[in-house]
């Protein structure tokens, strides 16, 4: 099976509901170095371009139907002649035809290249939508977003600061660790990537960061294994340093799965941490994560954090509440995640209920952070104003003094939104909150 055969049936599980990133796992096990990257990068580039796509192969087939794998087979021809300066057009028509005999359909071998050749003949005089007249329709087709994402981001943010956002595309290839200072320290790991013949670079706001290029399989590096490293992003990291954690803290980390934040967290020396998630699964996951990072202060529960537990109540000194969300500031690195966001409306009261019912196990003069990986307001700061409002006890607390000096002058009310085009990080929402002693 070549390259472009697995990009194939990869693109197919991903666009019939499989996760893209967990699908490119599994479909690349045994594949060449090389290879892995040519289909890596024509899956994500396939996908992330997808609405643009299906605009041009719409426009060149007069509106006909096209059957399913015919129509992923133009796709990933499509993508290669539109955004693979490497690959020659001959090449990306001529393998779309045998694609298309591979997969059975040899009667429409004649079509797949009738179609390719002209697109790659005539894609300079494409006519998309007028973005004067209709901006939301120009945006979603031209940056492959679905139009109601488009206009919640304009509603909120204009359209020229939409139009940045959903240009922003992760380049590269490198994955974020965070280095467990539990089981190592910088030097180690540094000299151990050197050794392994790893290239990386420093983290753009976390000291503890790095970003190693061309990892296909971060859990057999021998650094993961023992322990030493985490995959973790910066803006993660972030949220932790946000709760201001000190020696001898008591510490509540909900939706705390695959358990990044709470192994962080136990570097701070506090006395004990507590992690619950819902899933029983991925709290077996999370045991095995903290076990191999070496944390041993951590209780794990299964737990729904919407539901109170008395027991909780006053107890921690600090809580962590990075709720369930639309994940629509990672987009830009996930790009299978902006197409599978239909009912994004619906998180906004698990958000608050899981806020309201976390913010009872906030000690007197305690500090609560909320975090999403969105940057949606609804989701974010219209939380955090509608619980204030209903929850006098509680204040906005000081945020700036946690974070980096470049990132503190953006803190406003004890609030701060990333955001993946201006900060080169995961978008991410953080406010920290205090509990009034009184």
């Amino acid at each position: 099976m070549n390259d472009r055969q697995v990009a194939l049936e990869i693109i197919s599980d991903v666009l019939g509901g499989g996760y893209l990133n967990l699908t490119l796992k599994k479909r690349l096990r045994g594949i060449p170095e090389q290879n892995k990257r040519f289909i890596t990068a024509l899956c994500f580039t396939t996908i992330e371009n997808l609405y643009r796509i299906d605009y041009i192969i719409d426009h060149f087939t007069s509106g006909k139907r096209i059957h399913r794998i015919i129509r992923n087979i133009l796709r990933i021809g499509v993508c290669q002649i539109m955004f693979f300066e490497s690959v020659p057009e001959s090449a990306a028509v001529n393998e779309s035809v045998k694609l298309t005999e591979k997969a059975g359909k040899r009667q429409l071998k004649g079509f797949v290249n009738a179609v390719l050749r002209n697109i790659a003949q005539n894609a300079g005089s494409i006519e998309y939508p007028s973005r004067e007249k209709d901006p939301v329709k120009y945006l979603s087709i031209f940056y492959s977003y679905p139009e109601a994402l488009v206009r919640l981001f304009i509603d909120q943010y204009g359209e020229n600061f939409t139009s940045e956002l959903l240009a922003c595309k992760k380049t590269g290839s490198d994955t974020c660790v965070r280095i467990n200072r539990m089981k190592s320290t910088p030097p180690e790991v540094k000299n151990s990537l050197v050794s392994e013949g790893h290239r990386f670079k420093s983290g753009k706001y976390m000291k503890d960061a790095l970003y190693v290029e061309h990892i296909s399989s971060v859990e057999e590096m021998p650094l993961f294994k023992k322990g030493k490293i985490a995959v973790q992003s910066e803006s993660s990291m972030l949220v932790v340093d946000a709760a201001g954690i000190e020696k001898g803290d008591t510490v509540l980390d909900v939706c705390a799965a695959p358990g990044g934040k709470t192994a962080y967290a136990a570097q701070f020396g506090s006395k004990t941490i507590v992690a619950t998630d819902l899933h029983p699964h991925r709290v077996e996951l999370m045991r095995q994560n903290l076990d191999r990072l070496g944390v041993k202060a951590a209780v794990t529960e299964v737990a729904d954090a919407t539901v109170p537990n008395p027991e909780f109540y006053e107890c921690f000194d600090k809580v962590i509440v990075d709720a369930p969300c639309s994940a629509l500031g990672i987009m830009y690195r996930k790009p299978d995640i902006k197409y599978a966001k239909t009912d994004i409306e619906g998180l906004y009261a698990v958000q608050r209920d899981i806020l309201e019912t976390c913010s009872r196990y906030v000690k007197k003069g305690g500090r609560l952070v909320y975090s999403t990986c969105s940057v949606n307001k609804c989701e974010n700061s219209d939380i955090v104003t509608q619980f204030l409002s209903d929850n006098r006890m509680f204040r906005e607390a000081e945020l700036h003094p946690y974070m980096p000096e470049s990132l503190a002058p953006r803190c406003s009310r004890g609030q701060l939104q990333l955001f993946p085009h201006i900060d080169g990080i995961d978008g991410f929402f953080i406010a920290a909150l205090e509990r009034k002693k009184q």
